[in-house]
């Protein structure tokens, strides 16, 4: 069995980020600030063949559309609560739809006194007008090392997402489809307990250098 690692991956960089997030996390338990990881996904209006049962020796038909049309997410998990997420769908993800993601943060948490927010090096999040804009805020963005999707949190929400909504059913139009992939969000109380269990505050860490 193989394992897919990012060639960069770095684990003195991972190992160092974790330290630094361990100090994030005393504060949100000591009831001083929130956390949270946002990330941007998009879904695409297509059929991928994963797994199927079938007799020994036949074929199954699969269903397939020819359309590459995409939903365009940019969301932002609670760490602590894995069912309380902010979502943004945009027609494209850029430093606008993160504006309006954040303003939703401020508004669910107005009186925290931090807002920490885990996310990747997306050009959007460096954006010079959003790092204006976020200047007496209370929200801290905080940058994973780079090729470091093991430590992002909200990478394994949008892989729960795949497996039960997207890969799991045929949708003929993309309405449907981006219909679907919508009320997944308005679900989430319904798949709390998987969540719970997937969303857990436990990484682990990568290492280029493991491989030859």
């Amino acid at each position: 069995m193989t394992t897919p690692v990012p060639c960069a991956a770095n684990a003195a960089a991972q190992q160092a980020f974790l330290t630094d997030l361990a100090v994030l996390e005393a504060q949100v338990e000591a009831g001083g600030a929130v956390l949270y990881y946002a990330d941007a996904a998009h879904p695409t209006h297509n059929t991928r063949s994963t797994r199927a049962w079938c007799q020994v020796g036949e074929e199954r038909p699969l269903l397939t559309v020819s359309g590459s049309e995409r939903v365009n997410l940019n969301a932002a998990v609670n760490a602590y609560q894995p069912t309380q997420l902010l979502l943004d769908e945009t027609s494209r993800v850029d430093a606008q739809s993160t504006r309006r993601l954040y303003e939703r943060l401020l508004a669910a948490h107005p009186t925290a006194g931090t807002i920490y927010v885990i996310c990747d090096k997306a050009r959007y999040y460096k954006n010079k007008e959003l790092t204006q804009w976020l200047q007496g805020k209370p929200i801290v963005q905080v940058f994973l090392p780079p090729y470091s999707p093991n430590l992002d949190l909200i990478e394994r929400l949008w892989k729960y997402l795949r497996q039960k909504i997207i890969n799991t059913t045929f949708y003929r139009t993309k309405g449907q489809f981006r219909q679907a992939v919508l009320n997944f969000f308005t679900r989430l109380p319904e798949f709390e307990h998987d969540l719970v269990s997937l969303l857990t505050r436990k990484y682990h860490i990568l290492d280029s250098q493991l491989t030859s």
